[in-house]
């Protein structure tokens, strides 16, 4: 399936069918440990990081998460994000520079920085970005993608970007002294975004949205540099190293909190709770660790579900890279569209397919894996499996990457399914299936996975077992995500073995939060020209759009899983409403200036939109996410974007 951001290549926009997805989401978190710094080189407020004391001072934990989107790599540099306060005076949160791919970011948020900053009333922030040397492909549905380069709007190659990011007026984040406080951003990648495939280039207008009341329950990662462990307390120290940093620095101390529940793996040995915990304490200083969580309501403080510790995230003799098989003949496994870390440190993106070969000897693991017992196999690693693999990587005189994992490690994670259900049975569901890992199923090569003589797994009758999740309320022909492990090789059907259910309506089992589904997606854009009368009414409580408007441009759908309608087509005009209950964030983004105004409620939102709406000011395009009912023709929203030409 081809998920494309805005697009002018008509003939791709005509065949598929869009997607939208808030493409790129951060979260700060500040939590109320003391004693760190700052990059020194920004203004501050109040005292200065050196001198930060825990009456002072909160500790600032920045997060970034992308969901799924349009693009295989997007790796540009982030190079600052300061927070303003309600004086004007600026404070740095980033302890360096760092590089990030959205595009790998797809189910978590990664923590980047525990810095300390001064307690005071943030009203805005400063975001820079650098697009120089920036990697982007564009997914075109093989795995494979199409660079494009990034230009501004005037056609000129994009550089450093600064964006000014307001808060709600009646919602800005207070740090107080012995309260944690949070924001979350949402870097809109669907929204920033105009690709021509013609030209190979991205038009890039960025819409970051922000709000102190965070919008997503996405996993968070926190990697860093093991300090210290505290088995008493359940608990252990990490200095943050985000992504593929080795920074070394010693400013971003963060607490990880776990439980008698809590998973590791270190050094590729499989632990649970206190276990684990007086493993990790046995480790070197400054050893990798890797810890999936939460941000607890309660105290925001960091709890993780799953551990990752030494040679199990990172290891000087073996690369490693991770992706789904897309097929497997013998020992030789086809991973598509990898992910690879070096052993030397490096990173990037292997666009088509990698060979990993395995063998006998190649230990393998899974994710959450509680003990050392059961004993898994290379046998469970089948086509579809979402694999991180330990090895020794090559690449031939083409370019084509080929990883020799025999003597060397393999981890199953969890993968996602999604198809549409035909049949309810019991204990088993069968889908007509179309995505693995959001991966066009037409990818993939089902031979010899079957258990002969029984024929291989058919993705038009994907058996997928349920075991004992309830399953009432998932209707026929709707849309079913499953999240789980892949049957072994040859050994199907079943073809798939689920631990979590949901649809647009519900969800079931153990909660992976990777599952979490936007109900509706709505998407419009009206061209580069825009429009300046996009609505037909807009107030207080709803949006009516121009479905006539002559400006419409190649994107104009609704889509409702498992179908997309076009707006065009309907009968009548419909009006978009807010939710009536839960956290909403509704936002204006600015092209020329590169601000963006942030709204927690719709009538503000609606008023400052209205007034910016005056009869010269264009509006380009608009994203939201919520859900649709057809018979009255209402989409009611939880997130708006609309981005002005102003």
């Amino acid at each position: 399936m081809l998920r494309l951001p805005f697009t002018n290549d008509k003939s791709l926009a005509s065949t598929r069918p869009w997607l939208l997805g808030c493409a790129a989401s951060m979260l700060l978190t500040t939590l109320v440990a003391c004693g760190g710094g700052s990059s020194g080189s920004m203004a501050t407020s109040g005292p200065t990081a050196q001198s930060c004391t825990s009456s002072t001072c909160g500790s600032a934990v920045l997060s970034l998460t992308d969901a799924a989107g349009a693009f295989l790599s997007y790796k540009i540099t982030l190079v600052s994000l300061q927070l303003k306060d309600a004086n004007g005076a600026l404070v740095e949160t980033l302890p360096v520079t760092t590089k990030i791919d959205f595009a790998q970011l797809v189910n978590l948020s990664e923590i980047v920085s525990a810095k300390q900053i001064p307690l005071a009333s943030y009203v805005a922030a400063q975001v820079t970005v650098d697009f120089t040397g920036a990697s982007i492909l564009v997914d075109d549905g093989t795995g494979t993608g199409i660079a494009v380069t990034p230009i501004d709007s005037a056609g000129k190659t994009l550089g450093q970007v600064q964006l000014t990011v307001q808060l709600d007026a009646k919602n800005d984040l207070k740090i107080n002294a012995g309260k944690a406080s949070r924001i979350a951003f949402d870097f809109n990648l669907l929204a920033s975004n105009t690709v021509d495939l013609v030209k190979k280039t991205v038009t890039v207008s960025p819409v970051l949205v922000a709000s102190v009341v965070p919008t997503d329950h996405k996993v968070i990662r926190v990697r860093g540099a093991f300090v210290s462990a505290d088995t008493v307390n359940k608990t252990y120290t990490v200095q943050i190293e985000p992504f593929h940093e080795q920074s070394g620095d010693k400013l971003s101390p963060l607490l990880v909190h776990t439980t008698d529940a809590t998973t590791f793996e270190i050094n590729g040995t499989p632990y649970t709770g206190a276990a684990g915990l007086t493993q990790l304490a046995t480790l070197a200083a400054n050893a990798l660790t890797v810890a999936f969580g939460t941000v607890q309501a309660a105290d925001q403080s960091f709890l993780a579900n799953r551990v990752l510790a030494g040679t199990s995230v990172a290891d000087t003799n073996l690369d490693h890279i991770s992706g789904n098989v897309i097929a497997r003949s013998g020992n030789v496994l086809t991973v598509h569209g990898a992910q690879m870390d070096g052993h030397d440190g490096s990173d990037e993106f292997v666009p088509g397919d990698s060979t990993v070969t395995i063998a006998a000897a190649t230990a393998v693991t899974t994710e959450g894996q509680a003990s050392a017992t059961p004993v898994h196999s290379i046998a469970e690693i089948s086509v579809g499996s979402r694999v991180e693999v330990f090895g020794t990587a090559s690449k031939d005189t083409a370019g084509k990457l080929s990883v020799d994992a025999t003597a060397g490690r393999v981890r199953l994670d969890f993968t996602q399914v999604q198809g549409v259900l035909n049949v309810l049975g019991t204990g088993e569901v069968t889908l007509n299936l179309s995505e693995i890992d959001r991966q066009p199923v037409t990818l993939f090569n089902f031979a010899g996975t079957g258990l002969s003589p029984a024929p291989d797994s058919d993705p038009s009758k994907y058996r997928v077992s349920t075991g004992n999740l309830d399953l009432s309320g998932f209707p026929g022909g709707t849309s079913v995500l499953n999240i789980g492990f892949v049957a072994p090789f040859g050994a199907a059907p079943p073809d798939f073995n689920a631990v979590t259910l949901a649809n647009s309506v519900i969800s079931v089992g153990e909660d992976h939060d990777s599952a979490e589904m936007n109900e509706a997606e709505l998407v419009i854009d009206w061209g580069d020209a825009g429009t300046t009368v996009p609505f037909k009414m807009i107030d207080a409580m709803h949006l009516d759009l121009d479905i006539t408007n002559a400006n419409i441009g190649q994107r104009h759908r609704i889509e409702v899983q498992p179908t997309a309608i076009d707006l065009k087509t309907l009968a009548a005009d419909p009006s978009i409403v807010p939710v009536a209950t839960g956290n909403t964030l509704y936002a204006i983004g600015h092209r020329v200036t590169h601000s963006i105004d942030n709204f927690n409620g719709f009538a503000d939102f609606e008023a400052k939109l209205a007034t910016a709406l005056n009869g010269t000011v264009t509006a380009l395009g608009l994203s939201a996410d919520g859900q649709y009912d057809s018979k009255s023709n209402t989409f009611t929203a939880q997130h708006i974007v609309v981005l002005l030409n102003d």
